[in-house]
């Protein structure tokens, strides 16, 4: 047991004179197998004590991030294990897991000092980033040194290892990324998310379904017929995921911007699915759409005015919208289904608008000559920014808080849209969206009409000093 502890000092001596760049040997170190499974399981120790310190003052104790970390393991050893064999070298196994196990809870401190500054200090523009550079690049050089000496000074050994270790750890960054940490600050959101969990169980769902049709008729009447000698515009907003806030935010925000500068006041309304609204908006579900487009193709002028829906929410693969408000079972919106919803209210002027992953997909069942469709994404392709932090997607940011506010072309607007969001998913390093946007012939010159008989409307001089 002496002799156990004695070869633990020296290594970890010798360990700090590699983190520290001092001079040292590997015949300096106590290489055999009995160091190399103490060796390991200090570093495990220590990586679950660093976590602890820095996820105080409530941490959380993630118990997935031990296979995790023991896969990590695996793949260094076996990485070793490799190189070794390519060498014809059995004893650097050893020496490599010893020597660079022995500064590991020496690295452990500074890259657990790191995740603290990322956590509490402000301005990771500039501090963070830089210190979290610095970091790793000063993490590498001293496992670098470290395997340099005990691959016996043989640059290629050194050189192949430490890139096959920067590249498996890089990989497993990528596929696990905080999952590797043993330890999460318990916050104010997961205790936001607990309450909200509480409030969606408490919710009695028969009684919002069996009110839906007095809240819907009490939205609808608030909605007034077209205007003899006016080509209007009406708008559905159809906010269909309830768990995530950034939906009904952004069909609310949309509907304000219309009102105003599209004078769609009294011609809008929005169907929503959110614990906040659902005492006083119609939920957003298939059976209240295609009431509501039912109610609005009665009130329009056929031949003369225009509908716009918004349907924002996820989307998937087989290109069905989801519409979900839990525990409420209800069903997805499929291209079909909005087909048949606006042919059966007899709507003639379309402007239909989709935000959500593989939107793209709803195109094909929807076009036709007095038709506008846009989406946030090709068919095969996911788009951003949804989630409950969010205050917009990338689509609906792009479309109604950069553009339409300051365009009266709503064919304009959304082909903006589509650089603004490619450019911006650019920036991020992200995979493109592909927005798609088809404009029937009819529709087009329809919409160049409208917008031109909305600007007077809306450009008044004396308000606006002439400028619209």
């Amino acid at each position: 047991m002496g002799k156990l502890f004695n070869d633990t000092k020296i290594n970890l001596l010798m360990g700090l004179r590699l983190v520290f760049f001092r001079p040292c040997g590997a015949n300096q170190f106590a290489i055999n197998s009995d160091q190399l499974v103490v060796l390991l399981m200090l570093d495990l120790c220590s990586a679950i004590a660093f976590g602890f310190l820095v996820a105080l003052p409530e941490p959380v104790f993630d118990l997935y991030a031990l296979p995790t970390y023991s896969f990590g393991q695996l793949v260094f050893f076996l990485l070793v294990f490799i190189i070794s064999k390519l060498w014809k070298n059995p004893g650097i196994f050893l020496a490599v897991g010893v020597m660079t196990l022995s500064l590991t809870p020496f690295l452990n401190a500074l890259i657990y000092w790191d995740y603290y500054l990322q956590r509490n200090v402000d301005g990771p523009g500039s501090h963070d980033y830089w210190w979290g550079l610095l970091v790793a690049l000063y993490s590498l050089a001293a496992l670098g040194r470290a395997l340099y000496l005990a691959l016996g000074r043989l640059k290629a050994p050194s050189a192949v290892t430490l890139l096959a270790i920067i590249i498996s750890s890089g990989l497993e960054y990528y596929y696990f990324g905080d999952s590797q940490k043993f330890w999460y600050p318990s916050d104010q959101g997961g205790q936001e998310e607990q309450d909200m969990l509480a409030e969606y169980r408490a919710m009695d769902a028969e009684q919002l379904m069996y009110r839906q049709p007095e809240i819907l008729a009490s939205a609808l009447h608030t909605l007034k017929p077209q205007r003899e000698h006016h080509s209007d515009l009406f708008f559905v907003g159809f906010a269909s995921y309830a768990a995530e806030d950034v939906f009904s935010k952004e069909v609310t925000f949309a509907k304000g911007v219309l009102d105003v500068r599209f004078d769609t006041l009294g011609h809008s309304i929005n169907l929503i699915n959110h614990l906040s609204t659902r005492d006083t908006v119609p939920l957003a579900n298939g059976t209240n759409l295609a009431a509501t487009l039912k109610y609005i193709g009665k009130l329009m002028d056929k031949n003369e005015d225009v509908l716009m829906v918004y349907l924002t929410s996820h989307g998937s693969e087989d290109h069905e919208l989801s519409v979900s408000f839990w525990p409420l079972a209800l069903n997805g919106i499929t291209p079909e289904k909005l087909r048949t919803m606006l042919d059966d209210a007899g709507i003639k002027w379309r402007v239909i608008l989709i935000s959500a992953c593989y939107s793209g997909g709803f195109i094909g069942a929807l076009t036709n000559d007095q038709t506008l469709v846009a989406t946030a994404a090709a068919a095969d392709k996911t788009s951003f920014g949804c989630g409950t932090k969010s205050e917009f997607t990338y689509f609906g940011e792009a479309v109604f808080k950069d553009l339409l506010p300051h365009e009266h072309s709503i064919i304009s607007a959304l082909e903006q849209a589509r650089t603004t969001i490619e450019h911006r998913e650019k920036i991020a390093d992200l995979t493109p969206s592909l927005p798609q946007l088809w404009v029937g012939k009819a529709i087009r010159t329809k919409l160049d009409s409208l917008s031109e008989g909305i600007r007077p409307r809306q450009c008044k001089p004396d308000a606006n000093n002439g400028v619209c």
